[in-house]
């Protein structure tokens, strides 16, 4: 499959006699193919140059080798979402050509749910086959089903909108694939990405497809869909809300926010503004992402507030976390409606800087080595006139209110190298007492299992460590002589046990919590649709001063030995992964823990509750299909399910946990809502929750793990984004519309939930549900989340209306004879106050309509 095609050979051969023909008259083979008599040589040049070229494409399909097809999940993991009739699937024919020639094309295959749903999967066509080409030059066939989306007809406008990120062994492979079905009355789609608008080909039922190199999230791609009648629909993909501009070093953007001070303290013409970077695919928590300080400032007598600063990796004179992020110098803050433009010079040659209409912010991110004391801002005035800004100007502090005065600039600093990163320890071992005497041998044949176990002297200088020794536990395996890190994959490289992953905990809380204790599952293989565990790995510490420890619920119960640190180690077949132990000992002559299992809760039960899912989705990857389930108490979990219960798969060593890999509980709870939840918020037909469910993250310091088996077969996106919702019993089906897609669900169980999950993370972009229930209604609603952004307060009106409710409620809840006067005004004063705060800005904008910027 390798080798040359002999075609080209043979081409190659006729090519250079051709050639050798024209020299040998004595003209160059360009002279040739001009003045050839006839024309006959420059045909037959031509013709065989073509040929050539069309050969060596042919050649580049040839070298793709053909891999057997992936795997088609389980129907009843398509139930809620539609599951595609095999009769009904065809392809669109449109034949999209990829950003490099030598790559097949990409196509959109169509299909047909039972319930008359339209459905779409986006692939690449080798050979008149439907499928994928792996990282590792691999075509395999994709499943009916496992990549497909789901949606309803529309009365007017597209059915089915989305992009689809492949990646790429580098960023310049990457894909990104913009299709959809806009509908039999559909007269014209045009793509906006990167380049020229792009007119696309209309296949079957108007669908349509294109594919630009990059991501996404770079891209932003936009497609207007015009229909016969001339109505034109646009769909904003991966587009941001947020007031965003670019990194002076690439990669992800800038956004700023403002929003009035409503505090008890602010005045009320006040308002302020605060700048972070936008999450990426690489980084996709708002939690590690730089944040500058929150600034305010007063309007109604001032055309603007800007800080001028720059900032630096380390940096800890400020109360924001900048973290190890590299130097910028901002420019930010905020304009009134009197300032008509705004330039910064001093940076080379001058720019123009935007302000967004809706707040007045406005940012400028330079690179670090830009010293702010150099830079002048000069903001025009409408009516004539303008001011200039070499320093910051008229800056209040948060929530204080006291004025900003100059900082001393820092010294430019570069990131700290990652391994200095790390946060302090707040444990030291002690050498003369680690221990790797608890070794056990692996009932699937694998290496020993080894647990090295130590104590620590606390870290004085972390805060809060205490003055108590630690007792710490690492679990490890046994590989040439070394003790590694355990994992599924015999293969992947083992990183050397480090006393940074111990786990640690000192005497009192081990009395306290009666045992620090680990069950975990190996997996054969993390990522088979149905895994596999080959063992279950108990392991842990009992407290100093325990003895006689008996485990129970494991089997048999069994005398569990320990080693001289109190650290136990036990593995056992892989079936009791899902099991419930508890550890019974003696400690100051008293037995801790029953040996009879009565009625008495467990101790620190593995697992959550509930652990039966009720919604199904498949994965991305063709794993562990995931499960969602909530309770009537708002109770809810959301995990993978091995053997029809949920638990959690780390996929980076094959760990399998009973239990869920998230719980909490909603907010405002569908089913069951609290007394104290805003009206407001129970009037939604449906409850949704986005979820952002990460790969495991490498320590600092390590080098990047390489793709996963999925990534390199499928080119998904690490990082799962997960939907859930709790509908009420009145919901017949809810659409979801992504940036990713568009699929419609239909609620299950007693809890009418729905789960849909997603590769990688929805960072922009708008997600909505399109709700339908029995009555024939159909109502839409927004999804909130990690993906809606940057943060978007809500409008002072409506803020006023729902403190003025909460103060309501809240007065309700305090006129009861148990709570005293001063408990009462503890209660209600900071909402009183919250809404004093609010009337006042309100009523000044009021009196100076158009002074203070539009919200």
């Amino acid at each position: 499959m390798n080798e040359r095609p002999r075609v080209l050979e043979e081409l190659g051969d006729e090519f250079e006699r051709v050639a050798g023909l024209a020299f040998q008259e004595g003209l160059s083979p360009a002279d040739r193919l001009r003045r050839g008599p006839s024309g006959r040589l420059s045909v037959l040049a031509i013709c065989i140059a073509l040929l050539v070229l069309a050969a060596a494409a042919t050649a580049a399909v040839l070298l793709i080798q053909q891999g057997p097809p992936l795997a088609a999940p389980h129907p009843q993991d398509l139930r809620s979402s539609g599951i595609p009739l095999p009769g009904s699937a065809h392809l669109a024919g449109i034949d999209a050509p990829d950003p490099d020639s030598s790559n097949p094309d990409w196509d959109l295959r169509l299909s047909r749910t039972r319930m008359g749903e339209t459905c779409t999967a986006v692939g690449q066509v080798v050979s008149g086959r439907f499928g994928i080409v792996g990282l590792d030059h691999v075509f395999r066939a994709l499943p009916l089903g496992g990549v497909d989306s789901c949606g309803v007809d529309a009365a007017d406008g597209p059915i089915l909108v989305g992009t689809h990120d492949f990646i790429g062994s580098t960023a310049s492979e990457a894909r990104t694939v913009v299709s959809g079905v806009a509908g039999s009355g559909a007269r014209s789609v045009i793509a906006y990405a990167t380049g020229a608008p792009r007119r696309l080909r209309l296949g079957a039922q108007g669908s349509f497809i294109t594919v630009y190199a990059g991501s996404a999230e770079e891209l932003q791609p936009r497609i207007v869909v015009v229909t016969r009648d001339g109505h034109a629909h646009t769909i904003a993909l991966e587009q941001s809300a947020a007031f965003e501009v670019p990194d002076p070093s690439g990669g992800a953007g800038w956004a700023a926010s403002t929003e009035a001070d409503v505090e008890a303290s602010a005045f009320p013409d006040e308002d302020c503004v605060q700048i972070t970077r936008e999450p990426s695919q690489t980084e996709p928590s708002q939690v590690t992402l730089p944040l500058t300080p929150e600034v305010c400032g007063r309007l109604g007598g001032s055309p603007l507030i800007v800080q001028m600063r720059r900032f630096v990796p380390g940096e800890d004179s400020a109360p924001f976390p900048w973290g190890n992020s590299p130097s910028r110098t901002i420019v930010y803050g905020i304009a009134t409606p009197r300032v008509k433009s705004l330039t910064l010079t001093g940076t080379g040659s001058s720019r123009a800087v935007r302000i967004d209409p809706h707040g007045g912010a406005f940012l400028a991110v330079l690179d670090g080595h830009v010293d702010p004391r150099s830079l002048t801002l000069t903001a025009a005035l409408r009516g004539g006139g303008s001011r200039t800004f070499t320093r910051p100007y008229g800056l209040l502090a948060y929530r204080c209110n006291r004025p900003i005065t100059d900082v001393a600039v820092p010294a430019y600093r570069a990131p700290a190298p990652a391994k200095s990163t790390l946060p302090p320890p707040f444990e030291f071992q002690i050498a003369s007492t680690v221990r790797e005497t608890l070794r056990a041998n692996d009932p699937a044949g694998g290496p020993t299992w080894v647990l090295r176990s130590w104590r620590g002297r606390p870290n004085r200088q972390v805060s809060g460590v205490g003055n108590e020794h630690f007792v710490c536990a690492e679990l490890g395996v046994l590989i040439g002589g070394r003790l590694v890190e355990p994992g599924s994959d015999p293969s992947s490289k083992r990183h050397p046990l480090t006393a940074e992953e111990g786990r640690c905990n000192s005497a009192s809380s081990l009395e306290r919590m009666r045992y620090m204790l680990a069950l975990e599952g190996f997996l054969d293989d993390p990522y088979a649709y149905n895994p596999h565990p080959s063992r279950t790995v108990l392991s842990g510490v009992l407290p100093p001063g325990a003895s006689d420890p008996i485990l129970l619920g494991v089997g048999p119960a069994r005398p569990l030995p320990v080693d001289s640190n109190n650290a136990f180690l036990l593995v056992t077949a892989g079936r009791y992964w899902n099991s419930s132990p508890r550890i019974t000992y003696l400690l100051h002559r008293h037995r801790v823990g029953r040996l009879a299992s009565g009625a008495q809760p467990k101790l620190f039960p593995l697992g959550s509750s509930p652990q039966i899912p009720q919604a199904r989705a498949p994965d991305p990857d063709g794993g562990a299909p995931w499960g969602f389930a909530a309770t009537a108490n708002c109770s809810t979990a959301v995990g993978r399910i091995v053997d029809g219960r949920l638990a959690s798969i780390d996929l980076s060593d094959g760990v399998l946990k009973s239990g869920a890999e998230e719980t909490g509980g909603n907010s405002s709870c569908a089913t069951h809502p609290e007394a104290f939840t805003p009206p407001s918020i129970r009037r939604q037909p449906v409850e949704f929750d986005q979820r952002q469910a990460q790969d495991a993250i490498p320590l600092p310091g390590r080098e990047p793990e390489p793709f996963s088996r999925p990534e390199i077969e499928r080119r998904t996106l690490p990082g799962r984004t997960i939907i859930t919702g709790i509908a009420h019993a009145d919901v017949v089906s809810v659409t979801l519309s992504t940036p990713s897609d568009v699929r419609t669900l239909r609620p299950s169980g007693p809890p009418h939930t729905i789960l849909a999950v997603y590769d990688g993370f929805f960072l922009r972009g708008n997600l909505t549900a399109t709700i339908r229930l029995r009555d024939g209604r159909v109502m839409t609603e927004e999804i909130g989340g990690p993906g809606k952004g940057s943060y978007e307060p809500a409008s002072l009106q409506v803020r006023l209306r729902e403190t003025k409710r909460l103060l309501t409620q809240a007065r309700a809840r305090t006129r009861t004879p148990k709570l005293s006067t001063s408990t009462e005004r503890q209660y209600l004063k900071p909402v009183e106050e919250h809404l004093h705060a609010i009337e006042r800005h309100l009523a000044f904008e009021r009196s100076h309509p158009g002074l203070l910027p539009a919200e």
